[in-house]
Order: structure tokens, then C-alpha cells, then sequence
């Protein structure tokens, strides 16, 4: 099978295009012929050697959908041909985190899928059957692909962590990449006004098109003064944060009394810094989300299939230019989500 391996840490040139043997699916596993894979900026800090699970040299990629070409031994619940998204980690079912429904923390499994096992950047992966959802008729490869990361993390991270209610404020940043513009979706769904923030003035259109009520271009991140203007002077009750300490000075000055401040990504990897008082005397709450639960992908699904919610594919690439898809998301000339295709 062709597989774009990630041979060092570095930029975008660190891939190569190499052929592999087949992998051979374990015990409780299943092989899928992928179809679509999704370019998230997670791979591209994974790519830059952010986080040291990612294995060298290694697959990446956590964004997955294709065909069940064939089961390993014990493996159960799907058949060869089933169309199939998968989720971005394996579950253990029975640790305490999963008996609770919170599989997506599960304490036993291997963790994302690019990182210590191999993940999307190829034509075939082998991955236990309980990571697999079925895919309902009408919704494509591509936009599968992208449900359990990119819409999921948005509907875990506003409907589950920030118990998002109608007529509250949200407010997004990085509102125009991959998670930030299905958050916009899914807190307009919610009853939320959007307020999406982006550093570039021709991404307004873009952002307004796919829900936004409001929208704050904002290059240096400093934004708190046209978040409290749009609120009254009184603040936004939810903070989204994709983009993490960049955003945080300005997203702390603009939270409402009581408000909750989401931490989704941190795209720089740097610390932030919180005095306890200001969270004590406003009695704000800091939140982090990770993930998205099997449940939760297959309520997506059928949301999608629905027309309820849209994936946003921003482009698609062939697998073989997976180096050209992280050098658009590196100078952010891609909305939603690139996909590479098979």
C-alpha cells in the first residue's frame, strides 16, 4: 500500500511517499480501505514534534473514513464493504472512564490514532472494531472523515463541557479552521450568538455564510473591547478557545460574570498564567474538552445525514500531497477542513 511516512520532526519536506505491506489487522481488529483522511493542526504540531508520542518513523493522521475490506480474528459487528468513520482513539469499554460513557478518556487505550499507531496518512489501517461507526447513506467519505474531530470536538466542547444554553454569547477564535467553523455551527445550533474571531478580513464572508452573527477580524488576537461592545459592555458567557495562550489575554478581559472559558488547542504550546481572584470574584470556570464519545460520532452522523449540521471540507488533496495540504494549513490559506483522498 502507498503511506506518507513522517520520517523526522521538522517541516513539511520531513514526508515521504513509501510503499508498506499491507497491515495485518490483530485480534478484535478490523482492515479499512480508506477513502478520505482529514489534515488537522494537530498533525501539523505533530509533523513539527510537539508531542513525543508521535512514533519516527510513523503514520500520522487521526481523521478517518473508507470500506471494510476485511476482520481480523474475533472481530465483530461490521461486514467486509460497510462504510465506516473512525474515531480518533480506541476504547477499552470496561475502565472506569468508559463504563461512565466517557470512552473517549479511556484510561486503557493506546491513545490518538498517528501518534504511538499508525493513523490516516495511507491506504489501508488496521483498528480494533469498537473505534468504527457505521456511515449513514448520503453522508460521503470526506464529510465522515471530519465528524469525530472536527465536529466532534466542537459538539463535545460547547454541548457537554461548556453546557452551552440558548441566548448565551459564544465566542470562538481560530473560528475559520477546521474546528472553529463546525464550533460556529453547533453553538448556533445550540441557540448561542456567535461571535467568531479571525485574524483575516477576507474570512468574514466565509464565517457569516456558515453562521456567524457576528464577526471580529482581529490580527494581533487583541479583541476584548469589540467582544464587551457587542455585548452590551457585559462580556461573552462562553470562550472557545482553539488557538489557547495567543487568545488568552484578550478572551480573560471579555468573559461575562460567570462565564466559562473552553481550552480546545494551544497551537503554540506555551503556558498561560491566571491570577485566582479573577476567577474567585467573577466565579469563572476554565475548562478543558478532548475528544468527542462513540455515542456522540453517531448522533453527528445522523445530524449530518439530516442536514442539521454541514461538515466543512475546505479542499481535497490526493494522499500524495499530504506535504502541500500542511503548508496551506500553515499559512492558513485553507477554511474548514483539507482532506486528503485515497
Amino acid at each position: 500500500m502507498q503511506a506518507i511516512v513522517l520520517q523526522g520532526y521538522g517541516g513539511p519536506e520531513q514526508f515521504a511517499a513509501v510503499e508498506l505491506p499491507m497491515p495485518v489487522p490483530k485480534d478484535g481488529e478490523v482492515l479499512v480501505r480508506l477513502r478520505a483522511s482529514g489534515v488537522c493542526y494537530h498533525d501539523v504540531m505533530a509533523r513539527q514534534g510537539h508531542f513525543p508520542r508521535t512514533a519516527l518513523p510513523g503514520i500520522i493522521g487521526h481523521e478517518m473514513a473508507g470500506e471494510v475490506a476485511a476482520l481480523g480474528p474475533r472481530a465483530a459487528g461490521f461486514a467486509a464493504g460497510e462504510r465506516v468513520a473512525i474515531l480518533m482513539k480506541d476504547h477499552c469499554g470496561h475502565c472506569r472512564q468508559c463504563v461512565r460513557a466517557r470512552d473517549h478518556l479511556c484510561e486503557n487505550g493506546t491513545g490518538l490514532f498517528g501518534e504511538a499507531v499508525p493513523g490516516g496518512y495511507a491506504e489501508y489501517v488496521a483498528v480494533p472494531a469498537s473505534a468504527l461507526v457505521r456511515i449513514p447513506a448520503g453522508v460521503s467519505f470526506a464529510q465522515a472523515a471530519v465528524v469525530p474531530c472536527a465536529l466532534g470536538t466542537a459538539y463535545h466542547g460547547l454541548q457537554k463541557v461548556a453546557a452551552v444554553q440558548p441566548g448565551e454569547a459564544v465566542l470562538i477564535t481560530g473560528a475559520s479552521g477546521g474546528v472553529g467553523i463546525h464550533a460556529v455551527q453547533v453553538a448556533r445550533m445550540l441557540g448561542a450568538r456567535t461571535i467568531a474571531v479571525t485574524t483575516s478580513e477576507a474570512k468574514r464572508a466565509f464565517l457569516i455564510e456558515h453562521g456567524a452573527d457576528d464577526v471580529i477580524v482581529s490580527p494581533d488576537l487583541d479583541f476584548a473591547a469589540q467582544a464587551r461592545q457587542l455585548t452590551g459592555g457585559a462580556g461573552v458567557d462562553v470562550v472557545f478557545n482553539i488557538v489557547g495562550q495567543m487568545a488568552w489575554a484578550a478572551a480573560l478581559k471579555g468573559m461575562a460574570l460567570g462565564a466559562r472559558h473552553v481550552f480546545v488547542g494551544n497551537l503554540n504550546a506555551a503556558p498561560v498564567s491566571l491570577r485566582p481572584a479573577h476567577a474567585i470574584l467573577k466565579e469563572m470556570s476554565f475548562l478543558g474538552t478532548d475528544g468527542v464519545t462513540l455515542a456522540e460520532v453517531e448522533t453527528l452522523l445522523e445530524l449530518v445525514r439530516l442536514g442539521r449540521l454541514r461538515p466543512v471540507v475546505g479542499g481535497s488533496l490526493p494522499l500524495a500531497d499530504a506535504a502541500k495540504a500542511h503548508r496551506m494549513m500553515e499559512s492558513r490559506e485553507a477554511c474548514g477542513r483539507l482532506v486528503l483522498t485515497m
